[in-house]
């Protein structure tokens, strides 16, 4: 048998061809695949970070600073912020590119939480100022009321009193009845047999017109009330009384006078005499037997 040593030869180099084109294919294969897999990875990458850098915009934007001192810090971290992610569309993705942005993220996020902090404490700081303001308000609010209240009071007082009755000219005599049946008036105590009291309720158009109940107070020496009539109770005072008058009050001066005898025998000294409108004393007078 003859080899033709060119047809082998043409062969073998044919076939190496071969092996080394299969092996190429398979680098390339690979090598693209590698290429394609890390342009992937970056891509990837640079949709997180575009992702992240646009929240950090946003938060800026939600913390609509006014602030002036803070207002500059944060418009400086958005420039930034928006810078890096405009480089993102703009530079072509790379490891460095990618490695740079991330870094200035990082930075983005430690300068938004020391914004947003140093906001919080401008704002603390806001509402204890406000509360120590509206404290002074309230407390002022409260003396202007407590004034306002005594005003009042005051004004109640004067009304109150400008709308009752008064008793004026309170006078008292002692009388005894001589052996004709004339009284006469005497200051001896040994004689004296009743007193009389007279007084003029004053005129005011301003105090309730009706029935008024007036009750005469005499007290003698002893300190006993002559004629004891008996005790009358207005809340937790007790009024004891020597006479009672129910007088019709027509808002004008009228006079009333009043007898009022002694069940024992008077004494020497002084006699005190007071008019009353329930438990209001309206006036006195005193008189002296000797």
């Amino acid at each position: 048998m003859i080899v033709n040593t060119t047809v082998l030869n043409f062969r073998f180099a044919l076939g190496t061809l071969i092996v080394a084109l299969f092996v190429l294919a398979a680098y390339g294969f690979s090598n693209y695949s590698a290429l394609k897999s890390d342009a992937d990875f970056l891509m990837h990458e640079k949709k997180l970070l575009q992702q992240e850098l646009n929240k950090v915009i946003v938060r800026y934007d939600e913390l609509g600073l006014k602030n002036d001192s803070l207002k500059s810090k944060f418009e400086t971290a958005k420039q930034r912020a928006q810078s890096a992610f405009d480089s993102l569309d703009k530079l072509k993705i790379d490891v460095s590119v990618l490695t740079q942005v991330q870094s200035e993220l990082m930075f983005l996020r430690r300068q938004n939480k020391k914004i947003e902090s140093d906001s919080m404490n401008r704002v603390v700081e806001k509402l204890q100022q406000e509360k120590v303001e509206i404290t002074r308000s309230l407390i002022q609010q409260e003396q202007d009321n407590a004034e306002l209240r005594s005003v009042n009071e005051d004004l109640e007082s004067s009304l109150e009193g400008g709308s009752q009755i008064m008793a004026n000219s309170i006078r008292a005599k002692v009388f005894w009845n001589d052996r004709s049946g004339k009284m006469t008036e005497t200051d001896k105590a040994n004689k004296a047999e009743i007193i009389d009291v007279c007084f003029v309720l004053s005129e005011n158009p301003l105090a309730e017109k009706g029935d008024k109940d007036l009750y005469v107070q005499i007290l003698g020496p002893d300190s006993n009330v002559v004629n004891d009539l008996g005790a009358v109770e207005f809340g937790e005072q007790l009024l004891i009384y020597s006479s009672k008058i129910n007088v019709e009050y027509r808002n004008r001066a009228k006079e009333i006078c009043v007898e009022i005898p002694n069940n024992m025998a008077f004494n020497s000294g002084v006699y005190l005499i007071s008019v009353f409108e329930n438990e209001r004393r309206l006036g006195g007078t005193q008189i002296e037997l000797n």
